[in-house]
């Protein structure tokens, strides 16, 4: 068949459409419109709206008999809008963690660029069978009288609350039809400048006429150089007149997509020439750039110690990349992480070539970056989880630092790891992908002693610099402050190493796991803890603002002055959050300058850049956080570190939580005497002879994760096993109780279950969560297979449960 005859034969397609669609809706193609092709977006009519979407499959199998198709209403892109390639792997990670196609495409594309305007209807041509529903009538008559009509134009007419129906009725007879030549897709931002021309013949008149226009004309030919209307502005330019100054030949016009302000979000570009490497690290060097000179799938775990200069390394391999003429996506865990990388790549590469994608960005800026990376504008994408999904042409190196951190699971829908899905992109596009830690996760570790990726090796810091020594202060034998409740937060050797830092005119951080100025508020009279009516859990005491705030539904409450149960006034904080942390703080070291980083700051806009620039210029002393500053920060000066509560972890019920606590003291202890200075760094416990406390003390990952894979062997948890992790939630307890036990019944009774182990159903640790009460049960199996077949049961079944393949939580 030739060209033009498969063209004119296509017929149908498959669409993604944004939201919980849990497949793709299809879509019948009108013979006028032209061949459609796969990641082009489309306008599709989907229940009384009229979508975006992204066309997935051309000439997929038949719907089931009795499904009315509908018509795709425009094409929007006659190219793909998404690229084939990273199309297919969306689609294989949704196939993958169960979750609707629909939602992983609102994770990988900014909203806005899924937006629809201009849409508007009208009467279809030929024959229509009459309505018997009088607010379709209406709307036929609206629309045969006034020729086009918007949604809020038809709500207008017939009601807002008919509307929706009757043009859903309109649409599926036939009778109505969208208006293809007005649908626009959203766009990226615009910004537009302007730039004085030479008077053209016969302009002196037009400008005698007008002073403002003659004074807005001096003043662009003055500037002679390209300038908004907002640096005009002051002179009192506004765009109509400058468009009038275009009109009249007397200054040009360009556009340009609006770009998101790095400097906002990172701070200023700082020189970033590259070092002497380490022979460790030319040797990491030369092996990344070899492999993404192969252009061919290739995974490599870049372990080095903390301080070993990973960094150095990332950016080495991003050059090489670039220098073959491939792009770089490199992913970072948290938003806090990202402004001294990118300053460093800004530094290296310059602003032009550097994007920056993630949730802090406006939807505006989000849509601009992610367009500039589309377009080949940017070499180099930054940011953290869904930064995976950026459209870079010429992909050649995907970078994840801190390759261990949970944060690249996303916890709500759609449950995809990003880890997960820059290993499938790397796969499908031959890409290298290099993975960074100095605590890799045992998956990882499992992989490497198997021999299943490679192993580079920083075992050192470059020059003469020693990792921090790491003492163990055993917070049993200390005696609590009064009012505390027996809980330490000071130990008096900490406030000694912290007080001698100081002394030296060096800085300290101080790492406290917990928001909030306490956990929780207690009533000393009747006990109450003033719980989150929503949720089993109590309300954190933030005494900034006096509220009490669930961090899981965030209802907030304000602080009562008597408890609302027994009218006591005695209402005490019991706990230790990073409020109360500052406070006790300023009244141990007056005069000594902090900083304050949670999320609290970090979600701010600037918020992180700013906190961590303080500290790194000098202007605060001390950077007091969650384990938010325990990541990837590199501070010369920054001598003392001190974790103040590394239990915190350990009594998670979970099976990584000794891993999470190795990993995060480690961490920490990296982040100082990273400059000439040695550090010290103080690690307050109750459990001094934890093996993960232990090891972390030594700074000895082999040891560590040897123990815990014989303890991972042994009771069948990743990495030897895979899980999936289903729950069901309801209103009633009762209710999702039963519902879990006869689904789980079900899995059981099943030929899936002779592969896989079950545990549970049980009720979840955290029971109840925004008014909804929780039952989960665990599947097991060493075989990936075995498990999709174990989900692809249990989504079979009313109610669905909310399935979690490859969980990084069993909360």
């Amino acid at each position: 068949m030739t060209g033009s005859a498969a063209e004119r034969a296509q017929r149908r397609v498959g669409v993604v459409v944004p939201g919980g669609f849990p497949g793709l809706p299809t879509y019948r193609v009108p013979a006028a419109m032209p061949a459609l092709v796969p990641g082009a977006r489309v306008a599709v009519p989907f229940g009384t709206r009229v979508l975006a979407g992204v066309v997935a499959e051309v000439e997929p199998a038949p719907p089931p008999a009795g499904t009315v198709e509908r018509e795709v209403a425009a094409r929007i892109d006659a190219e793909p809008f998404l690229p084939p390639a990273l199309l297919e792997v969306l689609l294989r990670a949704a196939a993958y963690y169960f979750a609707p196609p629909g939602e992983l495409l609102r994770a990988a594309v900014p909203g806005r660029l899924l937006s629809l305007a201009g849409v508007r209807y009208a009467i279809a041509p030929g024959p229509v069978a009459p309505s018997a529903d009088e607010a379709e009538r209406k709307l036929r008559e609206h629309l045969a009288g006034h020729g086009a009509a918007t949604s809020a134009e038809i709500e207008a007419v017939v009601g807002a609350r008919r509307a929706g129906k009757a043009l859903r009725s309109a649409l599926l007879s036939g009778a109505v039809r969208v208006v293809p030549e007005a649908v626009r897709s959203g766009a990226a931002p615009v910004r537009r400048a302007f730039r004085a021309l030479p008077p053209p013949p016969g302009a002196e008149r037009l400008l005698a006429r007008s002073p403002r226009q003659r004074a807005l004309h001096e003043l662009l030919v003055r500037t002679g150089r390209w300038a908004s209307v907002e640096d005009l502005r002051p002179a009192g330019a506004t765009l109509r007149r400058l468009e009038a100054l275009v009109h009249a030949g007397l200054a040009e016009e360009a556009r340009t997509t609006a770009r998101a302000d790095l400097s906002l979000h990172a701070g200023a570009a700082f020189d970033s020439r590259p070092p002497v490497p380490t022979e460790a690290q030319a040797e990491a060097i030369a092996a990344v750039g070899e492999a993404v000179g192969e252009g061919r799938a290739r995974e490599l775990l870049l372990d080095g110690v903390t301080g070993s200069g990973k960094t150095e390394v990332y950016l080495a391999a991003i050059e090489a990349a670039r220098a073959r003429g491939r792009s770089a996506i490199l992913l970072v865990p948290e938003i806090a992480l990202a402004p001294a990388l990118i300053r460093r790549l800004l530094g290296r590469l310059g602003d032009d070539r550097v994007a920056l994608l993630h949730s802090s960005l406006s939807d505006g800026e989000r849509a601009a970056e992610w367009e500039r990376a589309r377009r080949g504008e940017a070499d180099v994408v930054v940011g953290p989880r869904s930064a995976v999904f950026a459209p870079l042409p010429r992909l050649g190196l995907v970078v994840v630092d801190e390759a261990h951190e949970a944060g690249y699971k996303q916890a709500e829908a759609p449950r995809y790891d990003a880890r997960d899905v820059a290993r499938s992109r790397a796969k499908a596009e031959g890409i290298v992908l290099l993975l960074g830690s100095a605590t890799p996760s045992m998956e990882l570790e499992r992989r490497a002693r198997e021999g299943r990726l490679r192993r580079l090796v920083l075992p050192a810091r470059p020059g003469a610099r020693s990792r921090a020594a790491v003492e163990v202060v055993d917070v049993r034998k200390e005696p609590p402050r009064e009012g505390d409740h027996g809980r330490v937060l000071f130990a008096s050797r900490t406030l000694e190493i912290l007080r001698d830092c100081f002394d030296r005119g060096e800085q300290a951080i101080l790492l406290l796991n917990r928001r909030g100025f306490s956990p929780s508020l207690l009533c000393r009279a009747c006990g109450n803890d003033f719980r989150c009516g929503s949720c089993s859990v109590a309300r954190t005491y933030h005494r900034l603002g006096e509220r009490l705030l669930c961090h899981y539904c965030g209802d907030a409450v304000r602080r009562p002055a008597v408890c609302p149960g027994c009218g006591g006034t005695a209402l005490m904080p019991v706990g230790f959050g990073t409020e109360r942390l500052a406070e006790r703080f300023a009244e141990a070291f007056p005069g000594v300058p902090f900083a304050l980083l949670d999320r609290d700051a970090a979600s701010r806009r600037g918020g992180a850049a700013r906190v961590l620039l303080d500290f790194e210029s000098g202007a605060a002393r001390a950077l007091l956080g969650t384990q938010m500053v325990a990541k990837g920060h590199d501070f010369p000066n920054a001598t003392a570190l001190a974790v103040l509560d590394a239990d915190a972890l350990l009594s998670f019920p979970d099976f990584r939580a000794a891993e999470r606590t190795f990993q995060l003291v480690t961490q920490a202890a990296g982040r100082v005497g990273r400059g000439d200075r040695p550090g010290l760094v103080a690690v307050q416990t109750a459990r001094p002879d934890h093996e993960a406390i232990l090891a972390a003390v030594r700074q000895d990952h082999q040891a560590f994760a040897q123990a815990e894979l014989g303890f991972r062997r042994a009771f069948r948890y990743p990495p030897f096993a895979h899980l999936l992790l289903a729950l069901w939630t309801d209103e009633d307890r009762e209710a999702a109780e039963s519902a879990a036990r006869e689904a789980t019944a079900a899995l059981l009774a099943s030929p899936p279950a002779r592969d896989v182990r079950v545990l549970g159903p049980a009720p979840a640790p955290l029971e109840r969560l925004k008014g909804l009460w929780r039952f989960h049960s665990l599947v097991k199996s060493e075989s990936r297979e075995a498990i999709a077949r174990a989900g692809a049961l249990l989504s079979g079944r009313k109610p669905p449960p909310r399935l979690d393949v490859d969980p990084q939580s069993l909360l």
